[in-house]
C-alpha cells in the first residue's frame, strides 16, 4: 500500500511504501538434488542379461560402438543408483525458482507438472532455454497442493508430461519391469 502526503512546496512525501523490488519467498525446502532409488540384485541380473543379449546381436551386425555406448549407459545408471545424491535448498519466490545455486526467472519458464520419477514425487518445470530444457525438483508428497497453488499463479499447469519420450518411457516401464513389484511393495 502506498500512502502519500502533500507538503507546502509541491513536494510529495512517501510514507509506508512497500518495496516492489523485494523478493518474497513463497516456499522453501531442502531435498535431494535428483530422484534416487537403490536397485536390488535381481534388477542388475536382468539388466546385464538384456545388455549381453543385445550386444551379441549387435556384434553380428558389427555395431561395436553401439555396444560400447550401451555398456556406458548401464555403467552410468549403476553409478547413479548406488551413489546417493547431495541435498540442496530449493526455493520458489515471486521472481522465480531457485534450484540449489541456480536461479530461473518466471519469464524463462513455460509450464509445469507434478509426477513421479523412481517412486519419488517430482516437480517438473519446462524452460525456454536450450539447456536445461527441464528442471526437476524433488518434493515432499504432502506439499504437492501448496506447490501447485504457488506455481500455477505464474505459469500454466499440465496434468502429465507433454513429451513423447516421457510417455514412451512410462509405457515401456509398465510393460517391461526389470524388478519384482511384489518385493517393492513389501519393502
Amino acid at each position: 500500500m502506498i500512502e502519500t502526503g502533500v507538503q507546502n512546496s509541491n513536494k510529495v512525501e512517501v510514507t509506508n511504501l512497500d518495496d516492489l523490488n523485494e523478493e518474497k519467498v513463497l516456499m522453501e525446502w531442502e531435498a535431494p538434488e535428483r530422484a534416487f532409488q537403490r536397485r536390488d540384485r535381481d534388477f542388475w541380473v536382468t539388466a546385464i542379461s538384456i545388455l549381453i543379449l543385445v550386444s551379441v546381436i549387435l556384434f553380428f551386425i558389427k555395431e561395436f560402438f553401439l555396444i560400447i555406448a550401451l555398456g556406458s549407459v548401464l555403467f552410468l545408471y549403476y553409478t547413479l543408483s548406488t551413489v546417493p545424491p547431495a541435498r540442496v535448498s530449493n526455493r520458489i519466490t515471486n521472481r522465480g525458482v531457485y534450484f540449489g545455486e541456480g536461479r530461473y526467472e518466471w519469464d524463462l519458464l513455460e509450464r509445469f507438472w507434478i509426477g513421479k520419477s523412481l517412486s519419488t514425487d517430482m516437480l517438473f518445470i519446462e524452460t525456454k532455454l536450450r539447456f536445461p530444457r527441464q528442471i526437476s525438483l524433488v518434493i515432499n508428497p504432502e506439499d504437492k497442493e501448496i506447490l501447485k497453488e504457488s506455481v500455477v499463479k505464474k505459469i500454466p499447469y499440465l496434468e502429465s508430461s507433454p513429451t513423447f519420450v516421457d510417455k514412451l518411457t512410462n509405457w515401456f516401464a509398465q510393460r517391461l519391469p526389470l524388478e519384482n513389484k511384489e518385493k517393492e511393495n513389501k519393502g
